[in-house]
């Protein structure tokens, strides 16, 4: 038999080894005999800060909506799709610059059922940092009454009338009809009006513009189905108060709108409800040298007025809401001198003075509601403060192959003259949106380019 006990003590030996190993304490130093780190477990993420806020609270069901921001240089500092709902932060870290003066962005793209394809990009320079936007849809004309059938109707006669340029019938529910001419100046005729409809206020209001440039009324009560009234001209009334306006003298022809309605106490003002004073829309060129002549009566103390021209070169536009205007004066030597005409610095000089500036680019292809292509760009700031712009990002421009900003030419630069300031209307639109109301009084003149 063999000695067997030099084997065993060797296996003993190289157990004890192993044993040994296993159980020695574990380095406390675990990057010992390893490179330097320069990791700090006591170091914090930076802080972020909230220099813009913005509430999506518009219909987005069948629009793409996008939000871009740019800074005063025109950098583009970020962007995001929205849906209605969303509420979206914008923040940098607090070790980074804030932006406390950048351009808001919204851009809208719809493709309508009828093959449209429409992109509009509106732009509000000169936002303060912290602002607190709520994206809500326009107004609407709400306080509009919708009247009943007619009952009947009636005809009226106006015996010894100097010729009319003009007639309006009407009632408190609003405007019924008008009628043009025949305008023969001097000359005293009698009028026959036939079908006149009327309403359940069985009552007619009946405004005449005569071809002497005077302006009467005569207010018929209590009538019925089928009537034929018979009128003497010298029984019409004069208004208690005449806002002359003087149309310019510039030998273009154009489009003109004037509207006056009244509204008792208890009525809402609205657009197309109460008794209408005037709804005159004609052409009118430099041959009339006449000044227009509003009628007011001072039993109403709520208007609406309205006052516009639209021709190939320009256009000008009031409305006022609550009380009759104080005067009505269209600017007649408005100029414009366009310095810069690109998105991105556009400058101008004009001899209006004004309070807000909306500038337009736009292109267009196709016929409308078949292939209509449009881009239209808006950028409505104070005077004299465009804003530097930064292009579209190249992500939106991808998305929408059909954009062509590189196209877009400059139509129109619209000066909002009286009523509402720039820092006011962000507070109204975006910032205090439950002050929004369709009924705001406006006046601008628009250089058409």
């Amino acid at each position: 038999m063999k000695n067997l006990f030099p084997l065993v003590l060797g296996i003993l030996f190289i157990c004890y080894g192993c044993s040994k190993d296993e159980s020695q304490p574990p380095n406390p130093n675990p990057t010992e005999g390893e490179g330097p780190t320069t990791e700090n477990p006591d170091e914090q993420e930076p802080e972020m800060v909230t220099y813009f806020t913005f509430e999506a609270l518009t219909n987005t069901g069948e629009t793409d909506d996008w939000i871009i921001i740019h800074d005063e240089n025109g950098v583009l500092v970020d962007f995001r799709p929205f849906e209605f709902g969303d509420i979206f932060e914008f923040q940098v870290s607090e070790e980074e610059p804030q932006p406390d003066n950048f351009t808001i962005t919204l851009f809208n793209y719809k493709n309508s059922v009828e093959g449209e394809m429409l992109h509009t990009i509106k732009s509000y320079p000169n936002i303060s940092a912290e602002s607190n936007w709520r994206h809500t849809p326009n107004a609407k004309a709400n306080n509009d009454v919708q009247r009943g059938s007619t009952i009947g109707s009636v005809s009226i006669t106006v015996n010894d009338a100097i010729s009319p340029k003009y007639q309006f019938f009407s009632d408190r529910g609003g405007f019924i009809q008008s009628d043009y001419g025949p305008d023969f100046e001097g000359v005293t005729q009698n009028i026959f009006n036939e079908n006149i409809s009327i309403y359940q206020e069985e009552m007619l209001f009946y405004s005449f513009y005569d071809s002497n440039n005077d302006v009467k009324y005569y207010s018929i009560e209590n009538i019925s189905d089928g009537e034929e009234i018979i009128l003497n001209y010298s029984d019409f009334q004069s208004y208690d108060s005449y806002l002359e306006v003087n149309l310019p003298q510039d030998g273009a022809s154009h489009n003109l709108l004037a509207v006056v309605n009244a509204f008792e106490e208890n009525q809402n003002i609205s657009v197309s409800n109460g008794i209408h004073f005037y709804f005159i829309t004609d052409i009118v060129d430099s041959g009339y040298t006449d000044p227009l002549k509003l009628g007011y009566l001072d039993a109403y103390s709520k208007y609406h007025s309205v006052l516009s021209l639209n021709n190939d070169s320009y256009a000008y536009s009031l409305v006022k809401f609550g009380d009759k205007p104080n005067e009505i004066s269209i600017p007649n030597d408005a100029t414009i001198n366009v310095l810069d005409e690109s998105i991105s610095n556009y400058q101008f000089e004009t001899n209006l003075d004004f309070q807000i500036q909306d500038v337009s680019w736009e292109v267009t292809e196709g016929e409308r509601y078949v292939d209509l292509i449009q881009t239209n760009w808006n950028i409505i700031s104070a005077p004299g403060n465009s804003g530097t712009f930064g292009e579209i990002p190249e992500e939106i421009q991808a998305t929408y192959p059909n954009l062509k900003i590189e196209d877009l030419n400059l139509t129109a630069t619209t000066l909002h003259l009286d009523f509402i300031t720039y820092p006011d209307l962000l507070q109204v639109e975006f910032i205090n949106p439950e002050l929004k109301t369709y009924y705001k009084s406006h006046e601008y003149y628009r250089f058409k380019h």
